[in-house]
């Protein structure tokens, strides 16, 4: 049986902080560079981008049962002196999902604008790798910690080979395993996707899963045991590229940061 569709908690993140600008005109500090992706726990995910000079900086917290949550939004400035991110501007909205179309309606922000000294948040990374998050405002976020899980989030192409690949994170099995769904197609061959991500080897191992409605954990083992026998394992390899390898042969996509297509 196939591993990744174990018992899937049913919360999809789709947010609109997805990809990076990566022509950038400031080159990025070497030290903030371990920042940058996606971080995630259970019923959290933080995504960091670097643009231009700063970091844009995410962070979602929700709760799977009534399809609510909370998003934080930080511009932040590497700090060598500390080795961490530090909010210059913040924001705070809480929000609920329509858990049909997993759109998410904001409320009006609690607070926005320019940081105070007292209201400065940080992120940093622990002894074990993981990132810890300081709000500045109410002290959110000091007993959580976040988990890289890769950069795989968005819309991927390879015109030349007319490849394009689509994939969001899915959610955490456990602690340690953290999945994503995707679409890719290649020609005229398309497959749904169950992925799975490895930290050790920062790679993301797919394969096909048959399309039903997934509302329960026997949903996804079903979807996994019905799918065609195909593999495909991706590589970020940072700078927008990304390595798509597969039975066809090895393929190079590029981010597209125009987004999904419609």
């Amino acid at each position: 049986m196939k591993r990744l569709a174990c018992i899937l908690l049913a919360v999809i993140m789709v947010l609109g902080l997805t990809g990076a600008a990566w022509a950038d005109e400031v080159p990025q500090p070497e030290g903030g560079k371990k920042f940058e992706g996606s971080w995630a726990m259970m019923c959290g995910l933080i995504e960091i981008v670097y643009e231009e000079e700063g970091y844009r900086v995410l962070v979602d917290l929700f709760n799977q049962e009534d399809s609510t949550g909370t998003i934080w939004q930080y511009a932040c400035l590497y700090s060598e002196e500390e080795d961490a991110l530090v909010s210059i501007t913040s924001s705070k909205n809480a929000y609920v999902m329509n858990p049909d179309t997993l759109d998410k309606t904001l409320d009006e922000p609690e607070y926005e604008g320019f940081d105070e000294s007292a209201d400065i948040s940080v992120f940093s990374l622990n002894e074990e790798g993981a990132l810890e998050w300081r709000d500045g405002h109410e002290n959110m976020g000091q007993d959580l910690q976040f988990t890289q899980i890769g950069s795989f989030e968005g819309l991927w192409r390879n015109e030349e080979e007319d490849i394009y690949a689509e994939f969001h994170w899915q959610g955490l099995l456990d602690e340690n395993q953290f999945c994503y769904a995707g679409f890719v197609a290649h020609g005229e061959k398309e497959y749904h996707l169950l992925g799975m991500y490895n930290q050790e080897t920062r790679q993301l191992a797919c394969y096909d899963a048959a399309v039903i409605p997934m509302e329960s954990a026997e949903d996804y083992l079903t979807a996994a045991d019905e799918g065609r026998d195909y593999q495909a394992v991706f590589t970020d390899l940072g700078s927008g590229q990304m390595r798509y390898e597969t039975e066809d042969g090895v393929f190079t996509l590029t981010y597209d940061l125009l987004g999904p297509v419609s």
